[in-house]
This record gives structure tokens, sequence and C-alpha cells, in this order.
């Protein structure tokens, strides 16, 4: 008989969906944060580029781009569990090979998602230009962060 025990744990891919999910209340910090770096990201983006009329660029376009970031975090870490749990490729989580293809996923997705609807209706360069800002500014970097440092393994 065989008493191997499965050690896949939920912690081994990090992203703040688990802890959402886990703990509820990080939504209080999860999204507010991702709201105010979308902001200075946006921001930013509208004084580098010369954009007019920018409070009403920005109320126009700050939800919208808020929204795909976090779909787009989403699909990163569909991608990480995925891996994890289908394909048993992870081990804890700290994986370059699981961790690098998920961020870059995410950035394909947040370039995609902002180029082909939030700024469809800028010029073309102006709209790249937008989407590759965000899809390089807002990353989901935590990616990155192993897991190990959060747990005692």
């Amino acid at each position: 008989m065989n008493d191997k025990k499965n050690d896949t744990k939920l912690y081994n891919v990090i992203f703040p969906l688990w802890v959402i999910l886990m703990i509820p209340q990080a939504w209080l910090i999860v999204l507010p944060g991702n709201f105010i770096i979308d902001s200075i990201v946006l921001i930013i983006s509208m004084i580098a580029l010369k954009i007019s009329g920018k409070m009403r660029f920005y109320i126009r376009h700050i939800f919208i781009v808020f929204g795909f970031g976090l779909l787009a975090d989403i699909i990163g870490s569909a991608f990480m569990f995925i891996m994890t749990f289908l394909f048993h490729m992870s081990v804890s989580g700290d994986e370059l090979y699981m961790t690098i293809p998920a961020l870059l996923i995410s950035a394909g997705a947040i370039y995609l998602l902002n180029y082909h609807v939030t700024f469809r209706k800028q010029e073309k360069s102006l709209k790249f230009r937008l989407a590759l800002i965000f899809a390089i500014a807002t990353a989901p970097y935590t990616f990155l962060v192993p897991t190990s440092w959060m747990y005692n393994r």
C-alpha cells in the first residue's frame, strides 16, 4: 500500500488570489494597492506622452486598466495553477520555469487587452506606447518573490 501523502499546498503558487481566497480581508490591501499603482502609471504616462485633457482621459480609462490588470494577473495565476496542480511541475512555487512564463503571460495579456480594448480609440502610436507601458510597469512581479521567504521550509 502506498502511504505517500500529496504534499501540494496552495502556497506553492504566489499571487494575491490565493491569499484572497484564504484571507478575504486581503482584498482591502490588494485592490487599493493595484488601483494606486495603475493610477500612478496612467498619470505619469499622460504627462510623458503629453496627452491633453488629462482628467477626462484618466476618468475614461482608469477603471478599465485596473480591471484588465486584475484579469491579466488571474490569467498568469491560472497558468501556474494548471502547471502545479494538473501537471505537478512545481515543488515549491519558487521555480523560475513557472514564474517567468506566468509573468510574461500576464504582461502579454495586459498589453493585448489595453491595446485592443482600453485604448482602441487612440491613434496607433499612442495606444501602442500606453499598452506597452502598462505591460512593463504593472506586470505581476510578485510572481518572482520566492514563497520560501514567507514559509519556513
